[in-house]
């Protein structure tokens, strides 16, 4: 499932005066997807250009000047192929010089004093230790002020780049699946990746996700079920009302709305069991991209999975009391 650099263009997932954020219109992205300061607090962004297990060269998102490459400690890794050190790139932001990026997760092919723009070679990702066993290699992306880029708190808010006026999946209704069909589209170690039925997914324009629903709204879900315990929703507008609000998806409530940031909803996750073919799953960790995106049904590391690719499985939700 490896995207073809070259003929992807690139489109603006964040676009305010003073924060401009590219990704290649074939990837995918994740806010709350982690269970790191930074996504459970919408301060972070991660870019996934490809949702393989494999690191892979990676483009700039950012335009700016490099201030400093550092390479840090990490924890030993539980999984093959994974290293124990870290890197860390601060980019001068080019529209606000009193704001700088941070990127971790990318060793990086530049140098000191290098100035790039959106599409410009980066460098290869790494997988640390500070990842699970079943994370995908990606550029992990946040906005701080120069003096404060080493802390995980601190970082500065920001609004991806959509229409105000969202759309419901494409039958304007909330389906509803007694089992939810799964196609799985690619078989790995510690995960599957696969798609769910077109409507299951909402169109928050230009981006596709899961849907979640509350009593008077719909949005999209982002973040890891139940592994991560916390995560969040893209709403169209900050609507206070949701507030302390049960979220569903499909039939099941998933959680609550506890606080907003911005237009998103930050949420507390309940406890459920998830099922494939009647076998648990760890979990499932949701992503955005601009066509619907793939869900990450992850495996228990010594539960047997009789799963072949491009088959259609079923998948079972149910709240855990």
């Amino acid at each position: 499932m490896c995207c073809d650099l070259l003929n992807s263009k690139l489109y603006p997932v964040v676009d305010q005066p003073h924060i401009k954020v590219y990704i290649l219109e074939t990837s995918h992205f994740s806010i709350g997807t982690s269970p790191y300061y930074a996504h459970q607090h919408a301060i972070g962004i991660d870019i996934y250009d490809q949702l393989t297990p494999q690191n892979y060269k990676v483009l700039s998102p950012v335009a700016g000047k490099v201030l400093q490459i550092k390479e840090l400690r990490a924890p030993k890794p539980r999984f093959n192929c994974g290293i124990d050190r870290e890197y860390l790139t601060i980019i001068q932001n080019h529209d606000d010089k009193d704001t700088v990026f941070k990127i971790l997760h990318v060793k990086p092919e530049l140098y000191v004093g290098q100035k790039v723009k959106p599409g410009d070679p980066l460098g290869i990702t790494i997988k640390s230790g500070y990842f699970a066993p079943w994370s995908s290699p990606h550029i992990h992306l946040e906005l701080k002020k120069p003096k404060d880029v080493l802390r995980a708190k601190g970082g500065l808010s920001f609004t991806l780049n959509t229409q105000k006026e969202a759309r419901m999946n494409t039958s304007d209704k909330i389906s509803r699946y007694e089992r939810i069909p799964v196609k799985i589209c690619y078989v790995y170690d510690d995960f599957f990746l696969g798609q769910f039925p077109d409507d299951l997914y909402f169109h928050l324009t230009p981006f596709y996700g899961l849907q979640g629903n509350s009593e008077n709204a719909s949005f999209i879900i982002d973040g890891g079920i139940p592994q991560y315990k916390r995560g969040l929703v893209h709403l169209s507008n900050s609507n206070k009302n949701l507030l302390s609000q049960a979220i569903y998806f499909n039939t099941i409530q998933i959680g609550s709305i506890n606080s907003f940031q911005g237009n998103y909803g930050l949420v507390d996750f309940n406890q459920v069991q998830i099922l494939l073919n009647n076998t648990p799953l760890r979990g499932i960790s949701l992503f955005l991209a601009m066509n619907r995106p793939f869900i990450k049904l992850i495996r228990f590391a010594k539960m047997e999975y009789k799963i072949s690719q491009n088959s259609i499985q079923n998948l079972d939700l149910h709240k855990l009391v």
